[in-house]
Order: structure tokens, then C-alpha cells, then sequence
């Protein structure tokens, strides 16, 4: 777990420091300076319907890349072919799909004009923003399948923030119109692939060659059907991800949308720790894959999930605990976000707790059940947004998405625990929860004080002491104690 562990870190530093540019863009900037219905536009519908479109677009070559990079290191003969071949297939998806989204314009606007005419207005700009986005997806696809997740976090969590922030600043100052803005909007994704893609270059990391031939690599036909399914599940995935905001601005209307996309950026704090690890883990299952290693993927499995339970029961608690304060800092209309942000951070922390399931399943023979079990999921999400979102708005379309993750890991667990035998549940797992759930109710008897940040920073301090000091005496994680009595080394001497 050393190289995890390191990796993990790095990349989660950058992550939260996006977190942090994020509550200045997303809770101060965004709902005080744009209309819940503008960030509904650009939060709730451009950004998620680019991510569904350019998923279509990547023909599954970032999970392919990740599948294969085994076969391919440090190989300078195969290599080149092999990522030449991924780029080719990639523009052929790019193509194909913003054909279909110009033939399908009809279809959107039907849907959207009655509660979203502001979608329809700027529809065609979500065409250029899904290129930048897909042409950025898959070059950072192919530098994590170098084992490199730090500088990927760092453009897209925080060097995609700054970029953010200065055009909303200038739409605030009145340099910018809206429309200027929303024009800013897509080409800092341009930016974010030529910093990316300049990265690369200087590390020699990829070279191209003119031929695709990579029966040497592997077979063909393995690497076409390998793509294949993934270009379904992605999109699949992706479509179940994004659906309930397409949804809610089809039946509710695009401020509802901004107001659940708000919500849903407060719960992204909670996963930053398991987006980090799982990156870097990608690439190690890959390998342990290859040489059959089984006890090393059950270790993984095992450790990552407790340190997921302890890094997001804390990171949900501290949610809790602080979200009517959390919500006092923003116009009235957001307040109800509050029950979407509770119900869909337990739904995060469900998704952490089960840990890697999903990644140990795709990084192995039984990758063709993530695809059925993804369909399943799109299936069971559709029809879940689409009974309880027209009658109960954006709580709806938080219940179903908690419904439906919980519904997605319970399989996922089942199948890894049948097919291998591995769960990654001990005894120290309901430990780390308890403890959690004991700092929390150490600080809800704490007093509200007129000023929301006071409130915040007395009860999130009080929580924070209870759960390091009990988490450190009992011992739960040794990689977390040596983390936090290092981080304490490092502050005593500062």
C-alpha cells in the first residue's frame, strides 16, 4: 500500500484544495452572483451532459488503457501502436457522437423548452464543451495508466477552479456578460487538455506511430471487445450518474437543478479520499491481475475499505453536524438542499464503505458482469428518478440515487464475495462507524452561535478531537495513525 498510499496523498492534497476553491466558487460565488436557474444551466446541465456525451465519445479507451497498461510498459515497440490505436477509436467516437447530437436537437428541445428554455438557448454550446471534455477524459486516462494521478488532480481540481473563478469574477465585475461566461465555461476545459497534454510531452511518456497493429500486444479482438463493453458500461454509468439533473430540469426546471447540484457538490467532499485511491488502486489491481495475485487484491480490498470507512463516516459526520450553518451562508431558497445533502451523503459513505468492489470486478475476467450490472443500474436509476422526481422534486431525486447505490453495491459486494471470497468487512469497520457516530453527538450538544462560521468551527473542532483522539488510542488503522502523529510531528516543528 506504500505506492497507494503516497499517490493517494498527493493526489488528495490537490483535491482538497479544489474543495476548498470549490466552496468559494460553488457556495459563496455561484448561488450569490448567478440565479439558481444559471447555475442550473451551467453545474446542472452542460457540464453533466457533456460528461454523458464524451463518455459515448471515448469508446472505452480510458478503461481499456488502464485494462492493458501491463501489456504495454515501458514496451517502446508496442506502446505507440497500442495508444495510436486508443486516439483513433476515441475520434471516431467524438465524431459519431456530435453527429447524433445535432441530428437529436429536436428531441431536446420538446423536452426542455416548457422548464429549461435557458438549456435550448445555449444548447449548441454543450457541442464544443463535450469535445474539450472528451479530448481531456482521454489523455488523463492515459497519464494515470502511468501510475501519475497527482498533476490529473491538480488540473482538474484546482487548476479548473481557478480558471472557473476568474470568469465568474469577471462576470461579477461586469467584464463579462453571461453569455461571455458561459463561453469561458467551455474553453477552460481547452485549456485544461493543452496543460495536460504539454505535461505529457515533456515527460516522453507517449509516442505515436502510424500503424495500429497490436496483435503483438494482445489480441485484437479481445482489446475490440474489452472496449466495447466499456463504452456501454461508461456510458451506462455515466447516463446513471448525471440522469437525475437531466431529469429534474426536463420535469422541475433548471433553479431545482442548481439547488440539487449545489447539494451534490457539498457530498463531493465526502468521496475526494476514494477518488484518490481508487485511481492509483486501478492500475496496481492491473498488475496483481496479471500475476494472480489474489492475496495481495483481497489485502487491498481489505485495507482500503477501512480506510475509506474512517476518512468518509468522519467527512459525512462533519456534513451533518454543520449543514444548517453550512446553509445559513447561502440565499433562502437553498435551504432545501438540506435533506438532499443528508440523504445523498449516506449514500457516499455506502459507496466508500464497500470500497474497490467495483474496480476488482472490472479489472478482471468478470469485467462483462460490470456491464450488466451497469444496464441494471441505468435501468433501476431511469425508472427510480422518474416515479419520485415529478412528485417530490429534488428529495425525490435524492432518495432514488441513495436507492440506487445502495441497490448497485449490495450486488457488487455479493458477486466479489461469491466468485472470490473476499469481503472487505472486519470488526474494526463497525468500530471506526461508532466512533464517528460518537464525535458527532459529542458536538451536536454544542451551541449555535449567531455567526455560522463559529458555529461550524467549535463543533467541527470538538468532533475532530473526539474522533482522532479515539481513533489513534484503539489503534483502528495503523497507516492512519502513522498519517495523523506525522502530521502532528510536522506542526510541532513548524
Amino acid at each position: 500500500m506504500g505506492i497507494v498510499i503516497k499517490q493517494s496523498i498527493g493526489a488528495a492534497i490537490y483535491s482538497y484544495i479544489g474543495v476548498g476553491l470549490g466552496v468559494v466558487s460553488t457556495l459563496i460565488l455561484y448561488p450569490h452572483y448567478l440565479s439558481a436557474e444559471q447555475l442550473g444551466l451551467t453545474m446542472g446541465v452542460m457540464l453533466p451532459l457533456a460528461s454523458i456525451l464524451s463518455n459515448f465519445s471515448m469508446l472505452g479507451t480510458g478503461n481499456t488503457a488502464f485494462y492493458f497498461a501491463s501489456h504495454f510498459k515501458n514496451d517502446t515497440t508496442h506502446q505507440p501502436r497500442f495508444l495510436q490505436y486508443l486516439l483513433r477509436m476515441m475520434v471516431v467516437g467524438l465524431i459519431t457522437i456530435s453527429i447524433a447530437y445535432i441530428v437529436f436537437k429536436p428531441f431536446f428541445v420538446k423536452h426542455y423548452s416548457q422548464h429549461s428554455p435557458l438549456f435550448i438557448q445555449y444548447y449548441w454550446w454543450i457541442l464544443p464543451l463535450t469535445i474539450f471534455v472528451t479530448c481531456y477524459n482521454f489523455l488523463e486516462a492515459l497519464v494515470r495508466s502511468q501510475m501519475d494521478i497527482v498533476f490529473t488532480n491538480f488540473t482538474r481540481e484546482v487548476l479548473l477552479r481557478i480558471l472557473t473563478i476568474c470568469c465568474l469574477l469577471l462576470f461579477i465585475l461586469n467584464v463579462f456578460s453571461f453569455h461571455s461566461f458561459v463561453v469561458g465555461f467551455v474553453l477552460v476545459w481547452a485549456i485544461l487538455f493543452l496543460v495536460l497534454l504539454i505535461y505529457s510531452y515533456k515527460k516522453s511518456w507517449f509516442a505515436w506511430s502510424n500503424s495500429t497493429e497490436i496483435n503483438s500486444i494482445a489480441q485484437k479482438k479481445e482489446v475490440l471487445f474489452y472496449g466495447l463493453i466499456n463504452v456501454l458500461s461508461g456510458a451506462a454509468w455515466a447516463l446513471a450518474s448525471n440522469i437525475d439533473s437531466l431529469m429534474i430540469a426536463k420535469y422541475v426546471g433548471l433553479a431545482d437543478t442548481g439547488i440539487f447540484r449545489l447539494a451534490v457538490f457539498i457530498c463531493t467532499v465526502v468521496q475526494v479520499p476514494q477518488r484518490s485511491m481508487t485511481q492509483i488502486l486501478l492500475s496496481l489491481l492491473s498488475e496483481h491481475w496479471k500475476k494472480n495475485e489474489m492475496q495481495k487484491i483481497n489485502e487491498l480490498y481489505k485495507k482500503s475499505s477501512l480506510q475509506l470507512i474512517i476518512a468518509g463516516s468522519f467527512l459525512v459526520m462533519l456534513i451533518i453536524i454543520n449543514i444548517d450553518s453550512f446553509l445559513k451562508l447561502l440565499p433562502p431558497e437553498y435551504a432545501a438542499a438540506k435533506w438532499v445533502v443528508i440523504l445523498l451523503c449516506i449514500a457516499r459513505l455506502i459507496d466508500m464503505a464497500t470500497s474497490i468492489n467495483g474496480e476488482i470486478i472490472q479489472t478482471s475476467k468478470y469485467y462483462r458482469f460490470n456491464f450488466y450490472l451497469i444496464l441494471a443500474l441505468l435501468v433501476f436509476t431511469i425508472a427510480a428518478n422518474y416515479f419520485l422526481i415529478p412528485g417530490n422534486g429534488i428529495i425525490g431525486a435524492a432518495i432514488a440515487g441513495m436507492l440506487t447505490v445502495v441497490f448497485f453495491n449490495i450486488i457488487k459486494y455479493l458477486f466479489v464475495w461469491y466468485k472470490l471470497k473476499f469481503q472487505p468487512f472486519t470488526f474494526k469497520s463497525v468500530v471506526a462507524l461508532l466512533l464517528a457516530l460518537l464525535a458527532g453527538i459529542s458536538a451536536y450538544y454544542i451551541p449555535s452561535f449567531q455567526n455560522p462560521f463559529v458555529t461550524i468551527f467549535c463543533k467541527s473542532s470538538v468532533a475532530t478531537i473526539v474522533f482522532v483522539i479515539s481513533l489513534t488510542t484503539l489503534k483502528i488503522s495503523p497507516e492512519i495513525n502513522e498519517i495523523i502523529f506525522k502530521s502532528i510531528s510536522f506542526i510541532r516543528k513548524k
